[in-house]
């Protein structure tokens, strides 16, 4: 059992050398309200406040640069009420977002940018049918959307660790979800978000 965790850390030591990386990110988006308040009279709702989380792999490359993938589970839910019905929304989605990031210098702090091109599948919008229709804005729906996504932050090296906290602009190249409850449960073409990465 000794021998085993002292050769625990020297394995993730040299694993961490290699060109491959692995680890997982997590975050929440910048535009993630704790309370909405509609334009209808009496229309009040409460929404929790996003998240992002899921793995992320990688490739290191010469001169500083790196390929890295993510995919994030995306999480958004709505719970509001009038004064002759309660409802609740709920976004499940997954994001793909793959990126070519540069960070100059072998130092133990350096900084990050990154840009790439990201897709996003949703999987789940329930609740929907508890609304009533004249309250849902026209127009159709697709599970799946593509666009860009820029990336900078600072990397902080913790002996096979890395540590990286970013932030994230996404500009979805259309509307996922163009039905939705008067916006308030929108998904939005231009997304930003704060995002903290560890990597071996």
């Amino acid at each position: 059992m000794r021998s085993i965790l002292l050769v625990f850390p020297l394995a993730v030591s040299s694993f961490a050398a290699g060109p491959i990386m692995f680890g997982v990110r997590g975050g929440v988006p910048f535009n993630a309200a704790d309370t909405i308040t509609s334009s209808l009279t009496n229309a009040v709702g409460a929404a929790t406040r996003p998240f992002e989380v899921g793995p992320t792999l990688g490739v290191h490359l010469p001169l500083g640069f790196s390929v890295e993938g993510d995919a994030l589970f995306h999480r958004q839910s709505l719970n509001f009420g009038l004064s002759t019905f309660n409802a609740s929304l709920h976004s499940d989605s997954w994001e793909f977002p793959v990126m070519l990031k540069f960070a100059p210098g072998h130092s133990l702090i350096a900084p990050v940018f990154g840009a790439g091109v990201t897709a996003r599948h949703i999987n789940d919008f329930s609740g929907l049918s508890a609304i009533p229709a004249f309250l849902l804005n026209n127009g159709g729906t697709s599970s799946n959307t593509v666009g860009f996504v820029a990336a900078a932050g600072v990397r902080f090296k913790m002996g096979p660790l890395n540590v990286t906290p970013e932030v994230r602009y996404i500009r979805w190249g259309g509307d996922s979800f163009s039905q939705s409850l008067l916006n308030l449960l929108p998904l939005s073409r231009n997304e930003a978000s704060f995002l903290v990465g560890v990597t071996f």
